[in-house]
């Protein structure tokens, strides 16, 4: 490279990083309103039977939206005999909970992921019921019991909608 191909491309990253900074910071402020409006709803299911929470859907005349309110985060471990260790020991057969969980000085979900995991323990436990339970057990939960959630702007879901011809 030339010394005027550095200065060039040292000029251009130092723009495109202003650029990418400044972006950033009006995504940031773009998505708390789109936040906001979604809390308020109105909410509908969300597309995922294995996932739990809801969605609105935000509809411009050109573009489909949703903001999830996703609330199946899981515990991601658990103290070896503490009561969730119990109550998930005894739900799962010896096969299902190795599946399930590994031992670092405490037991840890195998995947990180709360969805990953669900669809993971759908596929390893037999009895539905037992499925149900131990997300019932392992649901990590806010100061007031309610199932934690995060909001998310499904910009990877994004619709384009075609524009209604014209009469």
């Amino acid at each position: 490279m030339t010394e005027e191909q550095i200065t060039a491309d040292v000029a251009r990253g130092i723009e495109l990083r202003t650029i990418i900074a400044n972006a950033t910071a009006e995504l940031k402020q773009i998505e708390s309103r789109l936040e906001a409006v979604g809390l308020r709803g109105p909410h509908v299911p969300l597309k995922d039977a294995e996932r739990e929470g809801k969605q609105a859907i935000l509809s411009t005349p050109k573009h489909k939206l949703a903001v999830r309110l996703e609330s199946d985060n899981l515990i991601g471990s658990f103290e070896i005999g503490s009561e969730i260790d119990k109550k998930v020991q005894a739900l799962l057969t010896t096969s299902e909970f190795e599946t399930l969980f590994k031992v670092v000085k405490k037991h840890e979900r195998r995947e990180s992921d709360g969805h990953k995991f669900r669809i993971k323990a759908k596929k390893a436990i037999a009895v539905e019921a037992t499925y149900l339970q131990l997300i019932k057990t392992i649901r990590s939960l806010d100061k007031d019991g309610l199932p934690k959630s995060k909001t998310v702007i499904a910009w990877d879901a994004v619709e384009t909608l075609t524009p209604a011809a014209e009469v």
